[in-house]
């Protein structure tokens, strides 16, 4: 290896006080090179991860010099507690629901407000961390309960139509939303048709077919609902369809979708 030949004299040492020749000049060129590819091989390669393995409760870094390590991961417990309640000790992981937002993870270790506090899934504990997280979002589930009754309705008043037995928790929402019924043959007659939604043989709400009402291409109507209330079934509830008022053997076909919602969940 060569010395590295200097102009000047300075802290690097030296210099000829020349300029250098064209064979100084790559001599110090090759010199400065060689000692940088001497330090590159003199440095250690080093530990690095080579791959990592995953089991159920761990993780393995595998290094290259051979080795490897173990990382146990931690494993969730998580216990649902039911609805929430007031004056209540909560521990982190406990679950708990709210109707009708949802179900909650305890984030801290609490005892809940005492009565009347209300819920609040924005609480925090004294240092401002939260104390629940949304889990899961509790949503309206539909459970439509269809019927057809075929041929003529004409029946008398308090006659029954159709009868179904609920089977879960569900209730019918107050209003028309969602609701339908139709009449394959259109009431043509000179007074309205109303059926009666009963649960439990107690009217919760009507379907009208107004007299004179409008036809559709295929000759069929749709009816006019009216739920003034919720009304809430339990398993082994009745609901049906009885006729209050029809005097026209004509109007037949009769289509019905009660939207029900279960409550079971």
């Amino acid at each position: 290896m060569t010395t590295i030949v200097y102009v000047t004299t300075g802290p690097w040492g030296a210099g000829t006080g020349t300029p250098n020749s064209a064979a100084q000049v790559d001599g110090s060129f090759y010199n400065l090179d060689q000692r940088v590819v001497g330090l590159v091989a003199d440095l250690a390669e080093g530990k690095r991860i080579d791959h990592v393995t995953y089991s159920a409760n761990s993780m393995t870094f595998h290094y290259t010099d051979g080795t490897s390590q173990v990382i146990p991961l931690p494993v969730a417990t998580l216990t649902l507690k039911g609805e929430w309640m007031n004056s209540t000790p909560y521990v982190r992981g406990d679950m708990v629901t709210y109707s009708p937002l949802g179900i909650f993870q305890v984030l801290q270790d609490h005892v809940s407000p005492p009565a009347p506090a209300p819920f609040d899934p924005n609480a925090v504990d004294g240092s401002g961390n939260p104390l629940y997280n949304l889990f899961m979002p509790l949503r309206d589930v539909n459970y439509d309960a269809a019927v057809f009754v075929p041929g003529s309705i004409q029946r008398d008043a308090d006659e029954l139509l159709w009868q179904g037995v609920a089977n879960r928790a569900m209730k019918l929402p107050l209003g028309n939303a969602d609701c339908y019924a139709y009449l394959g043959a259109a009431n043509g007659g000179a007074d309205d048709v109303i059926l009666s939604i009963q649960k439990n043989s107690i009217e919760v709400g009507t379907i009208t077919f107004d007299a004179g009402g409008t036809v559709d291409a295929d000759g069929g109507q749709l009816g006019a609902f009216s739920i003034p209330a919720q009304a809430d079934f339990v398993a082994g509830d009745r609901y049906a369809l009885r006729v209050t008022q029809s005097n026209d053997a004509e109007p037949s076909d009769l289509s019905v979708t009660l939207p029900f919602i279960r409550m079971d969940i």
